[in-house]
């Protein structure tokens, strides 16, 4: 099967590009053929005057490659983002106009602009029938299905999937866990994922945990205000800044960590939780997107009723943790099992096979 996929460039660093090579390379060793279609701007093209040019030409590009590879089936990754829904609907019409059956696979989400788009009748009839000639729509969490069904979308078109991991690179072996601990946040360095809140509940944990370790993994736009916070807590000797790291540096890092805290505002299905699943770390976490169904309180860590989080709560959710190994040993297999069993590439591409199949 020939199957035309669309993500941002294959070298950047986030979610769905990860999703993407996993994808493919799974497929590819299957005999599947994709051809990439990389989307999204370089950096320098970022002015308001040359925009318009700029999507015009990949609108121009995505129908002429489109034509080309003459695909079975045209996989399409958007998120619930304006610039990002407003193009992918775009490439869903180019598609549907040449005859192929198209996936629309929607990763990111955001409530705020979905109750815009449901508020206003013309954009809510606009988005509704656009979305309708997708031959089939996947999404990262059941609140996102209801949302569309609501919308007045198709309930048969809907599928309900995830992210997926490479369960096997990440699993520790045995683990056991004893002071002192490492206690990892992973993600883009930005407000949305609740960096400073975990940093605000670091001198709590450290007053009945004092050697504990909080390592930070990644870069964006809040690095260097987070480390500049943690100098001013007189805290920075129980917190590393590692900046982002990939493959073998990533994992070991996941390896070597006790407990996994994500205080994040806004998700889809972050790759980074299912990660720590493999690593058999408990999770603390904020209940968004599909967190909100698959991670359970005591099974496989915490929830975090608050969000934006109150820092008090991260505290007492990561010290009772602490206080109970048993418990997080436990916690811990339970984590393995559930990243093996539901979350790893080789299930999650077989899915994602079957639905081909089904669509082609």
């Amino acid at each position: 099967m020939n199957i035309f996929i669309t993500s941002r460039h294959l070298s950047n660093k986030c979610g769905v590009v990860n999703y993407t090579n996993l994808l493919m390379d799974v497929l590819e060793k299957e005999g599947h053929e994709f051809t990439h279609f990389g989307i999204g701007l370089i950096p320098k093209y970022h002015k308001d005057l040359i925009l318009p040019i700029v999507y015009s030409y990949q609108f121009l590009k995505f129908n002429f490659k489109l034509k080309k590879s003459n695909p079975e089936i045209v996989h399409l990754n958007p998120s619930l983002a304006w610039g990002s829904i407003i193009r992918d609907i775009i490439f869903l019409n180019i598609a549907k106009a040449q005859g192929y059956p198209v996936l629309f696979f929607m990763h990111g989400w955001r409530w705020q602009l979905f109750k815009k788009i449901n508020n206003i009748e013309f954009l809510k009839k606009l988005f509704r029938d656009n979305l309708q000639r997708a031959d089939k729509i996947l999404v990262l969490s059941k609140d996102f299905k209801d949302a569309l069904v609501g919308l007045g979308l198709d309930e048969e078109k809907i599928e309900v999937t995830s992210t997926m991991v490479e369960s096997e690179k990440y699993d520790p072996g045995e683990k056991n866990f004893s002071s002192p601990y490492n206690v990892l946040f992973c993600s883009r360095m930005s407000k949305a994922k609740g960096p400073f809140e975990l940093i605000d509940a670091i001198p709590k944990v450290l007053d009945e945990f004092p050697k504990t370790n909080f390592i930070f993994m990644g870069n964006g736009p809040c690095l260097e205000d987070s480390k500049s916070k943690a100098r001013r807590m007189d805290i920075e000797d129980n917190v590393l800044f590692t900046g982002y790291k990939t493959g073998d540096e990533k994992i070991k890092w996941y390896k070597k960590s006790d407990l996994f805290v994500f205080p994040s505002h806004t998700e889809g299905f972050p790759n980074v939780y299912l990660e720590a699943l493999a690593a058999g770390l408990p999770v603390v976490a904020t209940p968004v997107g599909a967190m909100k169904h698959t991670l359970k309180d005591g099974k496989n860590g915490y929830k975090l009723e608050s969000t934006p989080t109150i820092p008090e709560e991260i505290a007492e959710k990561i010290i009772k943790l602490l206080r109970d190994p048993v418990k997080m040993k436990k916690i811990s297999q339970n984590n393995l099992k559930k990243a093996k069993e539901k979350y790893d590439v080789e299930i999650i591409c077989s899915k994602i096979r079957d639905i081909y199949w089904m669509i082609e």
